[in-house]
């Protein structure tokens, strides 16, 4: 009785917080997404945001980066050097025209951005390997159950 009169009051907590996230999420940031930025571009202008995409071409003291929304295409001023490919996220000042003046950035090659699903996949390959080590599913009771020991340790040898 207890347990499920507090599994319902922390669900109904979750939802509740979840809820008011959602409805002020751009209030709690430090500074606007591009899907914001997208929705009210000329009420962005002048205010610090952050961009993310990938670089599409270069050039003296700027680059164009092809932001995650279908047409947005941004020039941002900053002598950072970086490579058609790389994968960008811009903190900077909004201008008019698609223009950011970046005020800091972070950068990722192509190779090392593939290398994180590379490392989770490897990952999660020997997670699933220790699981079943250890755990075997019971298809009559359709449940998980730990799989017994080995006749050698259970003799102690």
């Amino acid at each position: 009785m207890r347990r499920g009169l507090l599994a319902a009051i922390l669900i109904c907590a979750f939802i509740v917080l979840a809820a008011y996230y959602y409805t002020d999420v751009t209030y709690h940031l430090d500074a606007p997404r591009e899907s914001e930025v997208s929705a009210d571009y000329n009420a962005y202008v002048g205010r610090n945001v952050t961009i993310s995409g990938e670089v599409i071409s270069t050039g003296a003291g700027s680059f164009a980066l092809k932001g995650t929304h279908e047409n947005d295409t941004y020039t941002v001023v900053s002598a950072a050097e970086v490579h058609p490919g790389d994968d960008v996220t811009v903190l900077g000042t909004l201008g008019p025209g698609y223009q950011l003046h970046a005020i800091k950035m972070y950068t990722s090659s192509r190779v090392l951005s593939a290398l994180v699903y590379i490392r989770s996949f490897v990952a999660l390959i020997f997670v699933v390997v220790l699981f079943f080590a250890s755990w075997r599913f019971d298809w009559h009771g359709w449940i998980i159950k730990p799989r017994k020991p080995s006749s050698q340790e259970q003799d102690g040898a």
